[in-house]
C-alpha cells in the first residue's frame, strides 16, 4: 500500500497539467482518470495502461459505471465514513447518474482534480462535493 503522504505528494506534482480528455501525461495533458492513472503509476501501482473510451460528456445517461467498475478493479474500496488524505474520490455529479468523476484528497478540505478548460487545479473538498460523493479508494501496489 503506497503511503498517504506519497500520494499527496505526486499528485500535487501534477498541479497544472492541461486538461486533456482520456491523457495521463503530467505537465502535457490530463482529464481526472488520467490524474488518478498517472499518479499511481508514478507510485508504482500496477494499473491499465489503456482504458476503454468513455464519454467526457458526465451528463451522459448512455455511458456509466464503467469508472466505479475500474476502481473496484484497481483500487482499494475503503468503507463508507470520513475521507482521508491520499484517498481517491469518486463522485457522481447528479444523484440520477452514475459516478464519472473522480480526485484525489490531499487535505482534510482540498483535493486535486482536472476539469475541463481548467487544468489540473487544487479546490476546496466542501459540502457540495461531498454530497456528490460516491466511495473512496486508495492504491494498491
Amino acid at each position: 500500500m503506497t503511503t498517504s503522504e506519497s500520494v499527496i505528494y505526486c499528485a500535487k506534482s501534477w498541479l497544472g497539467t492541461p486538461y486533456l480528455h482520456q491523457a495521463a501525461a503530467k505537465d502535457i495533458g490530463c482529464d481526472c482518470l488520467g490524474l488518478i492513472l498517472g499518479v499511481g503509476r508514478e507510485l508504482g501501482v500496477a494499473l491499465p495502461l489503456t482504458v476503454p473510451a468513455y464519454s467526457a460528456n458526465w451528463r451522459d445517461p448512455h455511458s456509466g459505471g464503467e469508472l466505479e467498475r475500474m476502481a473496484d478493479r484497481f483500487l482499494v474500496r475503503q468503507a463508507p465514513g470520513t475521507a482521508h488524505p491520499g484517498d481517491i474520490l469518486l463522485f457522481r455529479m447528479r444523484r440520477d447518474l452514475p459516478a464519472k468523476h473522480c480526485a484525489i484528497l490531499i487535505a482534510p478540505t482540498q483535493m486535486i482534480h482536472a476539469q475541463e478548460g481548467v487544468g489540473t487545479i487544487q479546490l476546496t473538498f466542501d459540502t457540495p462535493w461531498q454530497r456528490r460523493l460516491v466511495a473512496r479508494y486508495n492504491f494498491q501496489n
